[in-house]
């Protein structure tokens, strides 16, 4: 199943318009996942992103059309963004992973590697790694501080996740991008990229409307497969009552659990991590397989 995201930008005079469209697309409601993100609280902006199934891309198209809101792409958002979210090193990573290479030099020349673990810069002590023309003696140490670097973004990334929804959806996307990262793979530091993914489920936790992001990291093949099982054990912890029935506060994260969980991934998955699945798990993680298994049979 292809999806396209289409985000929009809401001011305070677009309350009316948001509304309008949220009604208008009842019909089509579970072919689409929303997510709002807060903006600029003194501008009142805010920024809604649809996740939309292909099948039903050209009437919410449409539907949007008649809105009159104006749309945005991920990069306007992150540009806005960047001047209400206190700057640091995970955040100017996660956004500028095309820093240019001019601006990588200054940085490798100027700072220490002391520095870059300080503020969790894996991303320009990675490119220190990559760089044949500075020092053996700095490229060893860049080396070292890998694993202490990692680590401090990680840290840096959850505990401003947890503070609000708006620095939430940056957080995950820079925890995923560490527990999904070759070159870290690479120096072997896979405990740190498991740790990444665990702590990314746990910030799905902490927002209500997190719950399809689980699914969402579950199905991603990049990230340690005790990641993926994990991502569905919590799924199954928050949504579903039993391997039938489901909390009807969470009915769109299901909708979208059913209609997009790889279950044979998971299942690939699960045979190379069961060993390290607690029994209670382990009952989570049946009910979620069953579950999703039972619907998808069309029941």
């Amino acid at each position: 199943m292809d999806f396209k995201k289409i985000s929009v930008e809401i001011s305070e005079d677009d309350s009316g318009n948001i509304k309008n469209l949220l009604g208008s697309i009842g019909d089509i409601r579970n072919s689409i996942s929303i997510k709002k993100l807060e903006g600029n609280k003194d501008q009142k902006v805010a920024f809604y992103t649809f996740t939309v199934e292909e099948d039903v891309l050209k009437d919410f198209v449409l539907k949007l059309s008649n809105s009159k809101l104006k749309i945005v792409s991920q990069e306007e958002i992150n540009e806005k963004l960047r001047t209400t979210i206190k700057s640091n090193a995970a955040y100017s990573a996660a956004v500028n992973a095309n820093i240019s290479s001019d601006e990588l030099q200054t940085l490798k020349k100027k700072k220490r590697i002391e520095d870059f673990i300080e503020e969790g810069n894996y991303i320009v002590l990675l490119d220190i790694l990559r760089d044949i023309r500075l020092e053996q003696n700095k490229r060893q140490r860049a080396e070292t501080a890998s694993p202490a670097t990692v680590k401090k973004a990680i840290e840096i990334s959850f505990n401003e996740g947890i503070v609000n929804k708006r620095r939430a959806f940056t957080a995950l996307e820079e925890l995923t991008a560490i527990a999904t990262h070759a070159q870290l793979k690479n120096l072997r530091l896979n405990h740190i990229l498991e740790n990444a993914g665990l702590k990314a489920i746990e910030l799905c936790t902490k927002f209500d409307d997190f719950a399809d992001e689980l699914i969402k990291i579950a199905n991603n093949i990049k990230v340690p497969n005790i990641v993926s099982i994990k991502a569905v054990i919590k799924f199954a912890e928050l949504t579903l009552r039993d391997n039938r029935n489901f909390k009807y506060s969470y009915e769109a994260d299901i909708v979208y659990a059913i209609k997009n969980t790889n279950l044979r991934w998971l299942k690939i998955a699960w045979d190379t991590v069961f060993q390290d699945i607690t029994e209670e798990e382990k009952v989570q993680y049946d009910k979620f397989m069953n579950f999703i298994e039972f619907k998808k049979l069309g029941n």
